[in-house]
């Protein structure tokens, strides 16, 4: 039977080299993007994003299911709110409802600060239930 070759011993390779320390973190891109969305919705006079933030408590749990905030129309007092709908149905219903989307937009902004509301046609909100065309299409 044949040994096999011995292995010279293994030599101490001393203290590690030393090595760079962890790198931080990237910022959050949040704190650079709200503040850009921001300029940018008030330059093309588009909703504020507190608005857009806050509409299911502005406008009601219904109604934010319908429409979507849209643009701030108008100087001072009397301005148009544009409010945004994805079909004729749901333009009805805010149509009826506008007043009272109206007085609790007011509300928030101040007195007579939105003078009207205008119901525009327009893709559906993020996260609205789709229409089921048929019972058949479940099955």
């Amino acid at each position: 039977m044949m040994k096999s070759p011995r292995r010279p011993p293994l030599r101490d390779p001393g203290p590690p080299p030393p090595t760079r320390g962890p790198r931080a973190a990237p910022p959050p891109l949040s704190r650079f993007s709200t503040a850009l969305i921001a300029s940018l919705a008030r330059q093309t006079r588009f909703v504020d994003p507190d608005i857009a933030a806050r509409w299911t408590e502005l406008a009601g749990p219904e109604l934010s299911k319908l429409c979507r905030p849209g643009r701030l129309t108008g100087g001072g007092t009397g301005r148009t709110l544009e409010v945004i709908v994805p079909h004729g149905a749901a333009a009805a219903s805010v149509e009826f409802a506008a007043e009272t989307l109206r007085r609790r937009l007011n509300s928030y902004f101040g007195p007579e600060a939105i003078g009207q509301i205008a119901v525009l046609q327009g893709p559906a909100p993020v996260g609205a239930p789709r229409p089921r065309f048929s019972r058949f299409r479940e099955l």
